[in-house]
This record gives structure tokens, sequence and C-alpha cells, in this order.
């Protein structure tokens, strides 16, 4: 299985960097990094702007390297001028290609709040998240337990961290999400096993889930029509990516999904 996998490779990662960098000297690191606001950004659920996340993504499981030409400054500049509304940073080794550093790198190239995406899996994550220069963090529910969540969740409000969690089921919503507050859930169209995408999963999963609860839809947005198939539904929050990395000109594309070349 895909997350078991991914999972194992990142708890012996975890124990790597703990033997290098202690978080003592990761909440030392914290205390001059700049706050950027990313949860407020996403704070209507339905805007009349279209808000998109866009993603600095080297390579996928299921597509191995993307971009053989990969330009990190190319592409954060054109996210700056398509009006992206925030940017999330891959930054997990061995599956996706990123690394820790990225953060670092993506915030000096932009002012856009930054999202720390990868498979957190303990607290030492969250410390390394802030003290590289991330504004939020990915929680994924179908990786962690409840309460795992709940802590998480807990830790980085405590640390100024926005909190994004990640689910590809309405089951993981249900059992795992319903006692946490003040966070932006991210409906995922990617199965984890079959890695399949299928935006139907967001479409049912939204029937169920509070109006008042900040939404992000993410994987499979190709175009404005699927854009505007979630705006119908009371979402125009997104996060995209591999789509993003592999246009001729993802400024443009950008653009084009934000509605503001038509």
């Amino acid at each position: 299985m895909f997350l078991e996998t991914v999972l194992k490779e990142k708890k012996a990662k975890v124990k790597e960097w703990k033997t290098s960098v202690s978080v003592s000297e990761l909440k030392e690191s914290m205390q001059d990094v700049e706050k950027r606001p990313f949860y407020n950004v996403f704070a209507e659920r339905c805007a009349n702007a279209v808000k998109i996340i866009a993603e600095v993504k080297k390579a996928s499981p299921s597509m191995g390297i993307l971009k053989e030409d990969f330009n990190l400054e190319q592409l954060v500049s054109a996210y700056n001028e398509g009006g992206a509304a925030a940017i999330s940073v891959i930054t997990e080794e061995k599956f996706f290609s990123g690394n820790i550093q990225l953060l670092k790198e993506v915030k000096k190239l932009t002012s856009l709040p930054i999202l720390r995406k990868d498979f957190i899996v303990d607290d030492y994550e969250i410390y390394q998240a802030k003290a590289f220069g991330a504004d939020s963090i990915l929680l994924i529910a179908e990786a962690l337990e409840k309460s795992q969540l709940y802590d998480f969740t807990a830790l980085a409000k405590e640390i100024d961290l926005d909190v994004l969690i990640e689910l590809h089921s309405l089951k993981s919503y249900e059992d795992k999400l319903l006692d946490i507050k003040d966070f932006l859930l991210g409906i995922n169209n990617r199965d984890l096993y079959s890695l399949k995408v299928d935006l139907s999963t967001s479409e049912e999963i939204l029937k169920h889930i509070p109006e008042d609860q900040k939404v992000v839809i993410e994987s499979g947005i190709k175009d404005r029509k699927d854009i505007e198939r979630f705006i119908q539904l009371g979402v125009s929050n997104f996060l995209i990516g591999t789509n993003l990395v592999l246009s001729e000109n993802p400024a443009m594309m950008l653009k084009m999904l934000n509605g503001l070349n038509q």
C-alpha cells in the first residue's frame, strides 16, 4: 500500500533528522521567521474571486519526475504573476523529490503565504516547518489517528502555524475531524490506494460537510470548467499542482483558472 510505505519511510527520515538537529535548535530558529496569514486568505468557502494554492512539485508517485528542466525561480515567478493566493511546497523526498530547504527558497521568491505539504507523522516536523518558513502545514486524516490530528493541530496553532487537514473519504471526516476547530478542510479527489483521481469524490463529500466549514478542493482540476463545476457547489478554493507544473505557461494557466482572461 502506497500510504503505508510512505509513512514508514517518513518515520525513518524523522529519526534521521532528530540525530542532526534537535527540537530546541528548531525552536531557536523559529524566533525570527516571518508569519504570513494563510487561513484567513481562504476565510470564505465561496468568494467572488477564485483562490488557488499553486504547488511546487518536482515529482509524483504515479508520474515520476514531472519536468526534467524544473526551474524553481521561474515557476514561483509564474505563480506570482498568475495570481496564486498561496503556494504549496511538497517537501517529501523519496516519492516527490522534495526537500525541506525548498520552504526557505520559495519564501525568498514570493510574498505569498507558504503551505508545507508532506506526510507529517511527528511533532518534530511541525517545529521544522515553522523553522524553515512555512505559514501553514498539511495534515492527512488517513495517515493519522484522531488524537494525533487534534494534538498536531493544537501544536501548530500554539506556534502560529495554520492547518490544512486533507481527507480522501467522508469516513475520515466523520470519524476524526468533528471535534477539531478552525482548520481548512482539503478534500482530495485522489484515491490513496489506486492513486486514481475522480472529481466526484469531492462532490459527494461536500454534500455532508457543514456550510460554515472552509473547504479547499485538491487534485484533478484541469481547466476553468472544473473550477466552475465546484463554484456551482459553493466552493471557490483550490489546490493545483501537477497540471500547473506541466503547463508550458503556468502564469497564463492560473489566469485562465481564475477567470481573469475571459
